[in-house]
């Protein structure tokens, strides 16, 4: 799904806890963060995992961003999950028993799609059919293309606006006014101008069949010409287009992922907080890698090993 999923990832990696309040999950979220599942090294992607604390408990929720689902959803989301329980296994700590694995809640963030309504969940059986036990996987579904301005503005925070273009119910006038309303959610003007460009790039979708480009662009020019100024990539948007003007964007997002992983998977193995010297390492040799490069060497190396790697001479 290329930009869509990038852009996505990005915005969501900023808004955690927005996210998880958005879904109005049945679990007291005191701390919300994210996992990196290494799920690169085997060729697979998941979209976010966010980790929630509460209660002294620690539970999961894999997202996946869907452009365009097919009958093959189900089958998709049960496969994603999977990988996703296999990866937290491999990256466990020997001898931690069950609980090295919390439990996952999947959702499908649907973009686009049917005209008919989704139920609130789908499931993938795996045991027989006339079995009164259910085996498998069932997974939220949250076709946010479906909902109306007003439910998705309802949402706490920023990160659920961004997907106002695609409501079933957006007008030129609901857009002035989510501009609107993320200037007055959101202060800082660097954040302000990745929604705005987030917001572009998902109106290319246009699952009612308006793009809402022109009034996204009309109206953050009109009432928020200070979040142009301090965006590089929005400028970058507006003045030659989505594709030229996110390509910055997504590949600061990507390094930044990059040594966010390491670095949170070099802490937990060290069960420390990071020195100066080993975070400045980590942030050289991110910058060098790609992708499957930086998940096969947490995945394949044990933690000496891979400080080592992070801090010696060719990371310079």
């Amino acid at each position: 799904m290329g930009q869509y999923d990038i852009a996505l990832r990005h915005i969501a990696l900023r808004c955690g806890d927005e996210l998880a309040r958005g879904l109005r999950l049945s679990f007291p979220v005191e701390a919300v963060s994210w996992v990196e599942t290494q799920l690169t090294a085997l060729e697979r992607r998941i979209d976010r995992v966010l980790e929630l604390r509460g209660g002294g408990q620690r539970r999961l929720v894999q997202l996946e961003f869907i452009v365009a689902p097919e009958s093959d959803l189900a089958r998709r989301m049960f496969e994603y999950a999977v990988l996703l329980v296999l990866s937290l296994w491999t990256a466990a700590e020997p001898g931690r028993g069950d609980g090295a694995v919390p439990p996952v809640e999947s959702v499908a963030v649907l973009l686009s799609g049917r005209a008919a309504p989704w139920p609130l969940e789908g499931q993938f059986r795996t045991n027989w059919p006339e079995s009164e036990r259910f085996c498998g996987q069932r997974f939220r579904i949250e076709p946010v293309y479906q909902r109306t301005v007003a439910e998705l503005m309802a949402r706490p925070g920023v990160f659920w606006l961004v997907f106002t273009p695609l409501a079933v119910d957006a007008s030129e006038g609901s857009i002035r006014q989510v501009v609107e309303e993320i200037r007055r959610r959101e202060p800082r003007d660097e954040q302000r101008a990745e929604l705005y460009a987030v917001m572009q790039v998902l109106a290319e979708l246009a699952p009612w069949g308006h793009t809402w480009h022109k009034e996204i662009r009309m109206r953050v020019e009109e009432l928020d010409q200070q979040s142009i100024l301090a965006s590089e990539t929005l400028r970058e948007v507006f003045e030659q287009g989505i594709e030229q003007g996110i390509e910055k964007g997504i590949e600061k997002g990507r390094r930044r992922g990059i040594e966010e992983m390491l670095r949170g998977v070099l802490a937990r193995r060290l069960r420390r907080e990071l020195s100066a010297a080993e975070q400045a390492a980590v942030a050289n040799r991110a910058s060098t890698l790609d992708d499957p490069l930086a998940a096969a060497a947490v995945f394949e190396l044990d933690t000496e090993a891979l400080l080592a790697w992070l801090s010696g001479p060719d990371a310079e």
